[in-house]
Order: structure tokens, then sequence, then C-alpha cells
């Protein structure tokens, strides 16, 4: 389904503020995800730095009895003298953190005597404590003392030992030392194959966590130290002095968050678990220690950990609701004052329509819309001149129209009609019959073509009108009456080069001729039924108005007893065209005469209109168009008036 906004206020909603709005608020929403997820990663790359920390401080303590039990052993064997097998284990035994050191030496070689093979199983070759188990140095050195020089001259007999792969116990409650302890245990074997002994090295287990339980994170938070198996080792809920734990809590049998954290230790040495719910209810972060199969644990609140995220998605998503609320009031501001100036343009076009000219719109900005404004005053007051050239060019077309003759003439043996009809509101052709003297029945019929159209044309026609019509009251004759017309109208014509065509004919029924002048006019047109033939009316001369210097000459014809149909027309009869260029020619104006010479003069005229209207077709007429038709009988009929219509 299609919308279509119905006002130029849904559409500016439509298609301006909604898509804008959801621009920037996917924009927003985008902008926040990457700047949550940068924040996320800083915290949780603090977070496994700590726990890093943490845990290189924990293996740092593991790895030195290590490295000095790796002294032991050269090329896979440990072939050393007893003093510095002492040596090694009074190094280890001072190290911080060692309770005591326990070496029990494999079962003796083939060749040893039963009763020192009894005494060996039944007790330790060597145990060595440290002061920290609340004995004091003097009564470990007596105590041991038999035993330890038992020990050294085993050792002076250079047995090859191997010194196997050092495995950490899990920490155990000591009721005796009310301790905490863990034990770092290798596997002691003689090369030869005789049995097998084992170097234990006791460690009090809270002093390796207690840099841990000691940082900050680990008393803020739930921390964990948990091993491979999901043991829990330490946590922040349990005490330090506590019973023995026969079976430690498992990690990651509490919630979900605990099982994915879980699953993650098992694939990542460290990394980050997400909780659910937006923001996550917890977050964890764990770290793998190096030298031990433990991994350090925290967990946070969500809330606590994304306190950071949560404040600036608050302060981000109101910034970027103001801006957008801002953003968008601009734009319907602006949109508004373009609605409010269109439809204000849009009332004046409709009363404009109506005929109805309001004040200029206010024009108060110089953008488009002010640009639509001002080209609108500018058109509706041109519209308001066009209107009013209109009502004075109607003026001057009734004025002229008044000029033209209003109905025919008849007399005797003469009738007259004819027309005019203008491509304008006014036009340049002239067409006018004028009684001469009703004692002698003469009368004048002149034909004229101003040069170019409109309202210019029309007055130039009305000049002439008006001085052939005073100086015909005058007398003279027809050749001087034309030159003394001439010389006036080249006092109004040599600015401006105008001129006219004229044909000035004169019937005289007494006399029973007719005379005519041609100033640069088309001969008029001659027709006799009698004998089916045509003539022209010719003479020489020039156009009115060109040269004041021009003599014209007046033809006679004396008219035969026959019938005669004579026609004066302008050059637009003939030289008016169809939509395929072709003109309406002179010898289809003598066909439609041939045809209807029987007819009143009137009726003649409006045949060849419309012929020549029926030619044209839908093309619109380019040039005026005058016709007067005389026709010359005995036996005339009523005479038409000037519509042609009896």
């Amino acid at each position: 389904m299609i919308i279509q906004p119905r006002t130029l206020q849904q559409r500016t909603v439509l298609f301006i503020l909604l898509p804008t709005f959801l621009l920037l608020m996917g924009m927003s929403i985008g902008g926040y995800i990457f700047v949550r997820n940068i924040l996320l990663n800083q915290w949780g790359e603090t977070a496994i730095a700590e726990l890093q920390k943490t845990a290189h401080q924990i293996d740092m303590r593991m790895r030195r009895p290590k490295d000095l039990l790796q002294v032991l052993q050269v090329n896979g064997k440990m072939n050393i003298s007893g003093e510095v097998f002492e040596y090694i284990l009074k190094k280890i035994k001072n190290l911080e953190g060692v309770i005591e050191v326990k070496v029990t030496l494999p079962d003796k070689p083939a060749g040893e005597g039963l009763m020192a093979q009894q005494r060996r199983n039944e007790n330790p070759i060597a145990t060595v404590q440290s002061p920290a188990a609340g004995f004091s140095e003097e009564t470990i050195n007596r105590n041991s003392h038999e035993k330890t020089m038992a020990r050294i001259m085993v050792m002076k007999m250079k047995h090859d030992y191997t010194l196997g792969q050092l495995t950490i116990s899990l920490p155990r409650y000591d009721n005796k030392l009310r301790d905490r302890t863990v034990s770092l245990v290798s596997e002691l074997k003689t090369t030869t194959g005789g049995g097998t002994g084992r170097i234990e090295i006791i460690i009090s287990f809270d002093t390796f966590v207690d840099q841990a339980i000691a940082a900050p994170w680990w008393k803020s938070n739930k921390a964990y130290l948990v091993d491979d198996t999901g043991n829990i080792l330490a946590s922040t809920f349990s005490e330090k002095n506590g019973p023995v734990l026969q079976r430690p809590d498992l990690f990651g049998s509490k919630n979900n968050l605990e099982k994915a954290t879980l699953e993650a230790i098992h694939k990542n040495n460290s990394g980050m678990v997400f909780g659910g719910g937006s923001p996550p209810g917890e977050v964890s972060g764990f770290y793998h220690l190096v030298e031990a199969p433990w991994t350090l644990v925290i967990v946070a609140p969500g809330k606590k950990v994304l306190q950071p995220i949560i404040r600036f998605k608050v302060i981000y998503s109101l910034s970027i609701a103001a801006c957008i609320l801002l953003i968008l009031f601009f734009i319907r501001r602006s949109t508004n004052y373009i609605t409010t100036m269109i439809k204000e343009i849009t009332l004046a076009a409709e009363n404009l329509a109506q005929g109805e000219f309001g004040p200029p719109l206010p024009v108060t900005t110089v953008d488009e819309v002010g640009e639509l404004a001002g080209c609108f005053n500018k058109m509706t007051r041109q519209l308001k001149q066009r209107l009013l050239l209109k009502e004075a060019l109607n003026v001057a077309r009734e004025v002229q129209q008044n000029l033209l003759p209003h109905t025919g003439y008849s007399s005797g043996r003469i009738s007259i009609d004819g027309i005019s009809n203008y491509c304008d509101e006014t036009g340049g052709d002239y067409f006018d019959i004028i009684s001469l003297s009703e004692k002698n029945r003469q009368v004048g019929i002149v034909v004229g073509d101003v040069v170019g159209h409109g309202i210019g044309a029309a007055l130039l026609m009305t000049t002439v009108r008006a001085l052939l019509r005073c100086r015909i009251s005058q007398p003279g004759s027809l050749d001087r009456i034309m030159n003394d017309v001439n010389r006036l109208l080249c006092r109004d014509t040599e600015r401006t080069g105008n001129f006219v065509t004229l044909f000035y004919l004169e019937y005289d029924e007494t006399g029973n001729a007719v005379k005519w002048v041609r100033g640069g006019h088309d001969p008029a047109i001659v027709y006799s039924p009698a004998s089916h033939r045509f003539s022209e009316l010719r003479g020489r001369g020039v156009a009115l108005g060109v040269d004041p210097d021009c003599i014209f000459e007046c033809n006679e014809m004396t008219l035969p007893d026959e019938p005669l149909i004579i026609l004066i027309g302008s050059d637009g009869v003939w030289e008016n065209e169809n939509s395929a260029g072709e003109q309406f020619g002179k010898e289809r104006v003598k066909q439609i005469i041939a045809t209807s010479h029987a007819l009143a003069p009137g009726s003649i005229v409006q045949s060849i209109i419309e012929e020549l209207q029926s030619f044209m077709g839908n093309k619109s007429q380019e040039d005026d168009i005058t016709l007067a038709v005389i026709k010359i009988d005995r036996n005339a009929g009523q005479i038409s008036n000037a519509t042609g219509k009896p």
C-alpha cells in the first residue's frame, strides 16, 4: 500500500521529519553500542590485568621451590653429593610459606641389608621442618641429627636418581599447624629400578593467596580460586582457618554464569563472561595461573561493572534526545514557514483565479520561498496590468468594430457586403462603405491592410480612415484625393516606417462606371457569370505612407449590361495556411465565387469564410481577414447585413 500524503504538513512529517528521526535514532543506537563495547572491553582488560598481576605474584612464589628442585637434576638425572642435597633442601625450607620438606628415598638397591630397609620404610630418610611450624631451630637440629647423618651417608653412596613431575595437592587444613596447606610432590626414582621415593614440600596455602585476598578487587567483589576440575580452593566466602574440607565446593554448580565461566576456563587462559539481562546481572573475569592448575575468577554485579556505561548511556541518551528534538524543532520550524508561505501563495492564487487582487505577499527572506513570493507578486502586478490592457484592448476593439460598417449597402443595381476578422483583439485591416451622393447614386468601397497586427496597426488604420473620409468630403478627383491622403499619412509614418496598402473603388450608377485607385494592394477580382470569366482590376501605385511624393493614378471602367461580381480582399484570405503549411490561395476563392455567384454578397462572403476555416482546421488564424463583395445586377435582390446573413 502506497501512502499518499494529502497535505504538505503530512508530506513534511512523512518524508522529512520521520526519516530524519529514524536516521538519528539509528546513528545514536549504533554509536551507543560502539562506545559501550569499547567501555566493556576496557573494563575487561583492566579486570584481567588485575587478575594477571595477582596470578603472577602467586606464580612467582610457587616457582621458587620448583626452580630449586630443578637444580638437583642435570640431564634428567640427579647425581649429587649429600652436602649439595642438604643445601638445596635448606634453601627450599627457608623460602617464604614453606612449612616442611619431606624426602623419602627409594628402596635400597640389591645387596642392602634387610634391617636397614625396614628402618627406612618405618621412617623417612629425612624430614626438615621450617621454624614456621612452631619448633625452634635448635630442637629441629637435635631431633633430626641422627636421621640427617644417616641420610648424608646414604647420599654419599652416589646413587643415580630421577626427579618426576611436580604435582600440587588440594588445600587441606592442618589442625596441628592450624593452617591450610598444599603439597608440592615429586616422585624420586632410581635409574636402576630399585624403588620409588618422593620429595614433598608442604607450603602454607594462605601465604600464597594472601596477596590475592588483600587485593581491592577480591574484597569488593565475589572472587574465587578454582582448579581445573572446578573445585573452589579459596573464595571471599570461605574462612581462612576453617575446618578440613573433605569435599570442596564445586564452582559452576550454583548458577548459569559460573557454569559458562567454567566452560570458558577450559577453553581459554583468560577472558570475560556476561550474565543474562541488559545490563547483565553479573559479569565474570578469569585468568589461569602458569605454575599451578588454578584459575583466579572475579564475579562483579553488572550494574557495578557497567556503572560508567550506564552513566554514559543516560547522559548519551539525554544528549542525543535533546539534539534530535532540537534538530526536529528547527526542521519543523523551517518547514512550517515554507508551508505557511505556500498556503498563503495558494490562497492568493485561488483569489486571483476568481478575479480578486489582494495585497502583495510579504517577502521576509531571500531564499527560494522569498523568490517565489516575489515572483508571485510580480506575476500579480503584471496580470493586473494585462487585465487592464485587455480591458483597454476590448474597448479599442469595440471602438474599431464600431468604425466598420454594420450593414451592407444596396441601391439600384448594386449591392455590397463585407467582413473583417482580426487575429488579435484589434487589427490593421480596413474595410469601409462610404455613401458619396444619394442623388447620383455614388458609393465608395475601401479595403486596406496595415502592416503588422495589434493595437499599433489598429491606430494606423483609424488614422487612414479619418484622413480618407475627411478628404473624400472635399472636392477633387480620385487620384488627387489619394495623393493628399498619402502625403498626410507620411508625416505620421516617416519615423516608424509603417505603411498601408489600400484599394479604393467608387461606383457611379448614373455614369454606369466604376473608378478605382490601387495603392499597393492586391488587384480586385472580377467575375462575369455570363461568360464564366475572371479578370482583375489593376492599376499603378505604391503603398500609402512610403513616399510623400508618390503620384497615384485613377482607373475607370464602364460597366457592361451583364451581371458582375467584384471581390476586394486582404492577403490574409489567401495566404492563411493549414497545419501542413499549404496556403488557401486565390484559386479556391475563385471557385467559391463561381459556385455561389447567385447568392447575395453577404452569403458569398460567409461561404468563403467557412471554407477558409475548414481548410485551416485547428490551426489558429495568423493574419487579419477582410473581404468586400460587390454585386452589380439589374435584378439584385435583398442585400444581407454585414454578417452575410439575409
